[in-house]
């Protein structure tokens, strides 16, 4: 994949690792295949957006792998680079399935709401769940992902059971726009 000037400018300019980068490469794979086939049946969808938050998505990475904070810091590094807000937000919004302001306040964070709701947002959202680090991985692998994090953090059970149901809807969302099954 040719990777856009500007993604990679964004890249060297604040160092993020090569198996970041790779994640985002994969994110943007499943995404990108996502969003052609929603278009090609028929419905209207920002393949440039989906491309551009998909590779830029993670570039919070660069100064914490915290996974409460990344999305946060991605959104603060892209508007300050004067990103266009449409990938900021793709980018702010896609951790797991969303938080809502509530569950943002509850582990810590500025009682925002960060749930995906545009088409583009959805789609990045649900990449990045699909994405194994830098392989290509399914929406099981990610159901089994949740498994793991209540096995070793069982006092986040009530994130991660919202997290299902949330996937699920996207999931079924982007299974009935774009005709493929994850």
């Amino acid at each position: 994949m040719d990777v856009p000037s500007d993604v990679l400018r964004l890249w060297e300019s604040y160092n993020l690792e090569e198996s970041v980068r790779r994640h985002c490469l994969t994110v943007s794979k499943i995404a990108l295949k996502i969003a052609q086939r929603i278009r090609k049946n028929g419905h209207r969808v920002d393949i440039d957006a989906v491309l551009m938050g998909s590779l830029l998505h993670d570039i919070g990475r660069a100064i914490t792998h915290d996974p409460f904070q990344h999305f946060v810091k991605s959104a603060e590094i892209l508007r300050k680079e004067k990103v266009d807000e449409k990938v900021v937000r793709i980018a702010e919004r896609h951790f797991s399935a969303g938080i809502t302001a509530e569950e943002a306040e509850r582990i810590g964070l500025e009682p925002k709401d960060y749930m995906p709701e545009t088409l583009e947002e959805k789609i990045v959202s649900f990449a990045d769940n699909l994405a194994m680090g830098d392989r290509e991985g399914t929406f099981e692998d990610f159901m089994k992902r949740l498994d793991e994090i209540d096995r070793k953090n069982p006092e986040m059970r009530w994130l991660t059971d919202r997290t299902r149901e949330r996937a699920r809807k996207i999931k079924e969302e982007l299974e009935r726009l774009s005709g493929l099954v994850f």
